[in-house]
């Protein structure tokens, strides 16, 4: 029995459908953001901007349900194989691009409406050449991070080839302390990230 690169049925069908759901999910608000006007163009470059980052997670899920279908029985006889492979590093790195770019453009995205309901009597909206900026910096900070693994091998080793699905920031014992360090960094990025987010739920309710 040589196995599946996604344990069960479920998973191999849910697979299809979730990535299917967000790219189709995300593709309309693009194009539904580009042909209704608003009177906010500066908030709607942040949510197309965000979907083409969810979009990218979509994408990934693509692949992993297309090699799963490739090494369909025979999994664990190339396991090893698929994650040395060019292949899944470059599938891991969008799927760390994907996410970090989500969580900076959600914490943009809320810090900005956070100051504008706080003090709405002060000029704190961003004009369009602050949120071009704004967000280029956010895309060429996602793309650094998910490239800087592949920089030196070293201290990272196989960073996105930890397990099957090339998914990183998964510490364990024989990850290298460059690695989980690196893990441990962004992760703690992300809870901080957190605060701005609440608020946002916050101020929903």
């Amino acid at each position: 029995m040589y196995g599946n690169l996604l344990a069960n049925i479920i998973l191999r069908v849910f697979v299809w459908v979730v990535a299917f759901i967000i790219c189709f999910g995300n593709v309309f608000v693009i194009c539904l953001r580009s042909c209704v006007a608003t009177e906010n163009r500066h908030h709607t470059m942040a949510i197309k901007s965000l979907c083409c980052a969810d979009c990218l997670m979509g994408i990934y899920l693509f692949f992993i349900g297309a090699f799963d279908i490739k090494y369909c029985g025979e999994y664990n006889r190339h396991a090893q194989l698929w994650m040395e492979s060019l292949q899944c590093q470059l599938i891991g790195s969008l799927a760390m691009l994907s996410t970090e770019v989500s969580v900076m453009l959600l914490t943009y995205m809320t810090v900005e409406k956070y100051l504008c309901i706080v003090f709405p009597f002060h000029n704190y909206r961003a004009g369009r050449k602050q949120t071009l900026v704004t967000l280029i910096s956010i895309w060429v900070l996602g793309f650094v991070i998910a490239i800087i693994p592949f920089c030196d091998k070293q201290t990272f080793g196989n960073y996105y080839g930890r397990n099957g699905v090339c998914f990183p920031l998964h510490s364990d014992v024989t990850e290298k302390p460059g690695a989980r360090s690196y893990s441990t960094g962004i992760f703690l990025g992300k809870v901080c990230a957190e605060r701005p987010l609440q608020l946002r739920t916050d101020m929903a309710i």
